[in-house]
């Protein structure tokens, strides 16, 4: 049975280069997030997307009061995965941020993706995506408090604000977050 996932957080259009709320050098990621979501698959993990799915209304939407623009609504191109992204059919997928109100960081937010992941025998979670010092910061950190044995790939995620990555590692390894390249959560045996 699985025990190690990656979970992928919010690679969708409208967070990368020419959506509504893009990424810093979001492009750049693909193609290495794709090869190892690729070998991952190979090696037996489980894969796992997150995406935002908002409502209209979403509370976080400047029209609405909230401090971004108006991002990855449900059912749109911009919530689409990025391409060359994909999911497969024994892929699981994470949609968060339904509701109106919450901002919907983490993949774990209302979702029951730690009862998801158990039911599955997961022990382990790498974590990669967009971005560094939001979905993936919310994502990262509940699954450590979750239980799960959590790494986050450096090579893998992108923040909004470059600026803010550093501050984010330091606050991971605090946590007891390991912070290390993919290539080292792919030579694992699980």
């Amino acid at each position: 049975m699985t025990k190690s996932a990656l979970i992928v957080v919010d690679v969708q259009r409208d967070f990368c280069e020419g959506g509504a709320l893009a990424g810093s050098d979001t492009l750049s990621l693909l193609d290495p997030l794709k090869a190892t979501i690729d070998e991952g698959r190979r090696r037996g993990k489980l894969i796992v997307f997150t995406q935002d799915w908002h409502p209209t209304t979403h509370s976080s939407f400047k029209a609405n009061g909230g401090p971004w623009p108006v991002h990855c609504v449900a059912d749109t191109q911009g919530s689409e995965l990025m391409p060359p992204l994909e999911a497969a059919p024994n892929d699981l997928i994470v949609h968060k941020g339904v509701g109106v109100d919450g901002a919907g960081y983490s993949g774990f937010e209302e979702t029951k993706l730690d009862e998801a992941l158990r039911a599955r025998g997961v022990t382990h979670v790498a974590v990669a995506g967009i971005a560094t010092e939001y979905c993936v910061r919310a994502t990262a950190l509940d699954a450590a408090k979750a239980g799960f044995e959590t790494i986050v790939l450096t090579d893998l995620i992108r923040p909004v604000q470059g600026s803010a990555t550093e501050g984010v590692l330091q606050e991971f390894k605090k946590a007891g977050i390991e912070v290390s390249p993919s290539s080292a959560w792919l030579a694992r045996a699980n």
